[in-house]
């Protein structure tokens, strides 16, 4: 997951990328979970067909809020209305591991790893317990239920965020526009190269040598492309989510409006048109309108 915050003034711009592994770990607890108390109620139950007497029976209606009433010959009864419950619990189980693995896939993450196709490795010595009364049985069930009703909430949830997760992050300026040259001028109040005044200067320049690719730091559409004042050969892409980035006194330009272009994507070629000293790349990063330093993105 990644969190970007940004600072009040909107000049900074920081990332945190938390690890996905603990999305995985929550899907392998939740199948474990499941598969362990199948495997209790399918032993209770093998349990109870050798049982002289069973002390309750199923009412009329085998609703999910029947009453057990105390009798000794209906067994049959009993274990045909858990084994159904079984048998639902057992198909929520598969379907949530198969929705496991899916998210898994989108993630990036290798499912093997986790053994979701092999029952859950457990153990421990021997120890005397009690068995599992009806009532006890029929309050586990309903609240397995609930519970797996919630976590496939979640993973629907999780699923959705999963697939435009990526698309979102993919918008975000990072890196440099050119992969070689060296920054010639920050962010920030400078003095004017052309008239030594003191200004604020909107962007990053970035010098190099002429012709020198210059690269989409995002995905995103060219929003505008040609001459535009002391820019010279000028490119903007729109990154969608408030990001814009330009790119200015270029060359020549290898794009058209409207285009749509991915991250690394060649632009335009360096030159040093427009209000330019000498060959450079002016980088500008926008968000919501509104010059931010392009040094974070850099960084």
């Amino acid at each position: 997951m990644q969190v970007i915050i940004i600072s009040s003034n909107s000049k900074t711009h920081k990332h945190w990328h938390l690890s996905r592994a603990t999305l995985v770990c929550l899907i392998a607890l939740l199948i474990s979970i499941s598969s362990l108390f199948s495997y209790e109620l399918a032993k209770w139950i093998h349990t109870s067909n050798s049982a002289d007497n069973f002390p309750a029976t199923i009412s009329s209606n085998q609703s999910e809020q029947f009453e057990l009433n105390p009798t000794e010959n209906d067994n049959t009864a009993l274990q045909d209305f858990y084994a159904k419950q079984l048998g639902g619990l057992q198909a929520e189980t598969i379907r949530l591991k198969m929705f496991s693995e899916r998210l898994a896939e989108i993630a990036g993450f290798d499912s093997t790893n986790f053994s979701l196709d092999e029952h859950p490795g457990q153990g421990g010595i021997e120890e005397h317990g009690t068995t599992l009364d009806s009532a006890t049985l029929q309050r586990g069930i309903k609240q397995l239920s609930s519970d797996l009703q919630s976590q496939n909430q979640n993973l629907s949830a999780l699923e959705e965020y999963l697939i435009t997760k990526d698309t979102l992050a993919s918008g975000i300026p990072e890196g440099k526009p050119v992969k070689d040259g060296w920054i010639s001028s920050f962010y920030g109040y400078r003095v004017d190269p052309f008239n030594g005044k003191k200004t604020f200067h909107e962007g990053l320049d970035i010098a190099g040598k002429t012709g020198t690719s210059v690269t989409a730091v995002a995905d995103g559409m060219v929003s505008w492309v040609g001459e535009r004042g002391g820019y010279g050969g000028l490119v903007e892409v729109d990154h969608g989510n408030g990001y814009v980035t330009r790119y200015a006194h270029n060359k020549t330009i290898k794009v058209k409006q409207g285009q749509r272009v991915t991250k690394g994507q060649t632009l335009a070629l360096m030159g040093s048109t427009g209000r330019s000293t000498g060959p450079h790349v002016h980088y500008e990063v926008l968000r919501d309108g509104k010059h931010i330093n392009p040094y974070s993105f850099i960084k």
